[in-house]
């Protein structure tokens, strides 16, 4: 990018200096002759100093000053105009209106001032990247390799080909937020770019404009470790994005190791220790006669070049703070789309066709003829009969949950902080790697054996942020009623929990685009239990809050209750005011406490540009009327949490994820003594 501008200010410059030549003739060096011996000199054909000089001078003047002067034989060619980007013909644009999707309008109609349908995460790289020289130049050895800038960030894009497998991303929402608009260049046949006239000409071609300057940007890095990370996800999560200009963005920074916060202490001593062991042992001269220690550093390759290779060696560390709004699709979606980033990325398609064409072949036994037909009838009618019942069921648990639960349990909370004076506005924001994926699979396998049925992952964490929700609503109570604490109690016996779910497994199929993918449902979860309240409860019953939030999550993750929470907010975006589409939304919750989501990465690490992706995290833009959003993700054999949630609900979000991982120690523990008597 340095040697682009450097060729573009070379030939401002010259065409510069074209353009003041006959001032600085007719001002400087006229003048001068002038005085020096006349002007017939100048002029003067058969002197062999001034005479050549004053002729070719005076052609050249005419030149630059005829309008009939005639072509150049140095002209320059076709081909040169091709490169030079400022001498290339401009091509001409259209724009293409295309109807954003019905659920991509509902997030804009839906969302308020206070609650952005931002979804938010970062990705945290580390170690060297793919530098390959461009032909015809080279490369100077200590090049900075162990950054990632907007140049490179550039360079993938356009070479994963990102523009042309989701053109979404370079699209805008018109001001009446009814389509998507996409330009495109027009590029003409080539046979009209040839000069050949032909009866049958090629069609031009369209390209979208893939320009990213107004979506990706430096900015510097974090100096106060995690509180600087953390303002700029609170900014990015709460500040409005202008939809009409673009539809994501990505802001990079470039530091030490361990600088931000965004990569935890213990993989940062990893990569450390792995650096250190691969690099080679120095041996220490030996002490001289007086015990003093001689050094001498190697200048083999020059003083500079020393001290640049000194640098070079230092860990460093780039954070990628990506955000998107809900129009342009889910927050699935969006890590789904970029995986196709990464090195990666033909791997995981590959993988993503395979199994799906196992899913194929393993739907049912091969049949011919008539009995394939009365197959495929009968699992037709099947599949009917289940999303017709079930979604009658889904509507029906859903007005129950509406009609039992009045009141969010956070409402005295929010009411309290509005009568002290403090902001109700602002995120309370925490992330961290929490446990290895295979632990929580062996905890949730012992326990689940143990109990006659099978737990997740998912039944797992959502158990935990239950505890974690009533563990803050008693600390309210506490600091509202100091003195007769737990008399008016409001922490109820149940709590709602909203679980999104992606429509498509959290994946992108073949020959598709990004999208609005994604469904929810509510389901009720135990509330405070024994071992919840302050003082008392010797008894603990982790297993038992585990198998009741299991009970709930597995019969709402039977039912049709996400395809109909789909198609009901279609529905609203399509024939319903916004207003009412705001008011449905908010009620549609059934006065949840909280949003657990669970997203699936990749099982290894990915690289962008050979540099590893060593974490990632994503934050959830919280609905309106939920004070408290919980992304659960793993990645590369690792379980990461991450919360979001209103200032005034919880106020310490680091706090908050301890007690999720005190929940967890405690089904460990569990888990641990059941092993033990199995």
């Amino acid at each position: 990018r340095g040697l682009v501008y450097s060729s573009h200010i070379a030939l401002a410059l010259r065409s510069t200096m074209a353009s003041s030549i006959p001032s600085i003739l007719g001002r400087k060096i006229l003048p001068g002759a002038i005085v020096a011996g006349g002007i017939s000199p100048l002029f003067d054909d058969k002197s062999s100093t001034f005479g050549a000089f004053g002729s070719s001078m005076m052609s050249s003047l005419s030149a630059m000053t005829s309008c009939e002067a005639p072509p150049s034989a140095q002209s320059i060619s076709e081909k040169d105009k091709m490169k030079n980007p400022f001498l290339a013909p401009q091509l001409r644009e259209a724009v293409i209106r295309k109807r954003m999707t019905s659920v991509g309008r509902f997030s804009l109609k839906s969302e308020t001032k206070d609650n952005r349908s931002i979804p938010t995460f970062f990705l945290a790289l580390t170690g060297e990247k793919k530098v390959v020289p461009a032909p015809g130049t080279t490369m100077h050895k200590f090049s900075p390799r162990k950054i990632f800038t907007v140049s490179d960030f550039e360079d993938a894009w356009l070479k994963r080909g990102i523009p042309s497998r989701h053109p979404r991303f370079h699209s805008t929402v018109c001001p009446q937020q009814e389509f998507f608009e996409e330009t495109h260049h027009i590029h003409p046949s080539s046979s009209s770019s040839l000069g050949v006239e032909s009866e049958e000409e090629d069609e031009s071609s369209l390209q979208i404009k893939a320009e990213l300057d107004r979506h990706a940007s430096e900015t510097l890095h974090f100096s106060v470790y995690r509180e600087d990370l953390r303002n700029r996800l609170e900014h990015m999560l709460m500040h409005p994005l202008e939809v009409s200009d673009k539809l994501w963005e990505v802001k990079i920074s470039n530091g030490l190791l361990g600088s931000s916060g965004a990569i935890s202490k213990a993989k940062v001593d990893a990569i450390l220790k792995a650096n250190h062991n691969s690099s080679p042992v120095v041996t220490q001269p030996p002490p001289s006669k007086s015990g003093v220690m001689l050094r001498r550093n190697s200048t083999k390759g020059g003083l500079w070049r020393d001290a640049t290779k000194e640098v070079e060696s230092i860990p460093m560390e780039s954070v990628l703070l990506f955000r998107s709004h809900h129009a342009l699709a889910d927050g699935a979606s969006i890590m789904a789309a970029l995986s196709d980033l990464c090195d990666e990325g033909e791997e995981i398609r590959a993988k993503v066709e395979l199994e799906l064409k196992k899913w194929k072949r393993g739907k049912g036994p091969r049949k011919r003829g008539i009995r394939r037909l009365l197959y495929r009838l009968v699992r037709l009618l099947k599949l009917c009969l289940w999303f017709s019942l079930g979604s009658l069921s889904a509507l029906v648990y859903q007005g129950y949950l509406q009609i039992t639960t009045l009141t969010n349990p956070f409402d005295a909370v929010r009411a309290d902080a509005k009568k002290k004076g403090l902001a109700l506005s602002g995120r309370s924001i925490s992330w961290c790697d929490a446990v290895p994926l295979e632990d929580v699979k062996r905890v949730a396998n012992i326990i689940g054996k143990a109990r006659g049925v099978t737990y997740t992952v998912n039944d797992l964490f959502v158990a935990c942020a239950s505890a974690a929700i009533t563990r803050q609503l008693i600390e309210h109570e506490e600091f509202m009623a100091p003195i007769d604490a737990h008399k008016r109690k409001f922490v109820p016996q149940n709590i709602n929990v909203v679980i999104p779910v992606h429509l498509r497994g959290g994946i992108i199929l073949p020959n598709e685009s990004v999208g609005n993918n994604i469904g929810a449902f509510v389901a009720r979860c135990p509330g405070e239990m024994k071992h919840d309240a302050v003082g008392g409860g010797t008894e603990a019953c982790p297993m038992e809050r585990l198998h009741r939030v299991h009970k709930s999550l597995s019969r709402s993750k039977r039912s049709p209750a996400p395809f109909v929470s789909h198609y009901i907010a279609k529905f609203c975006s399509d024939y319903l005011p916004e207003e009412w589409t705001k008011s449905l939304f908010q009620r549609a919750n059934a006065n949840a406490c909280v949003v657990v989501s669970n997203n699936r990465f990749y099982e290894k690490k990915v690289h962008i540009n050979g540099m590893t992706v060593e974490s990632a995290a994503g934050f959830l833009p919280l609905p309106p009327g939920i004070p408290v959003g919980v992304v659960v993700q793993s990645y590369a054999g690792t379980m990461s949490l991450s919360v979001t949630a209103e200032k005034w609900a919880v106020p310490d979000a680091d706090k908050f994820l301890r007690w999720m991982l005190d929940e967890y120690q405690r089904l460990h523990d569990e888990a641990l003594i059941l092993q033990k008597k199995q």
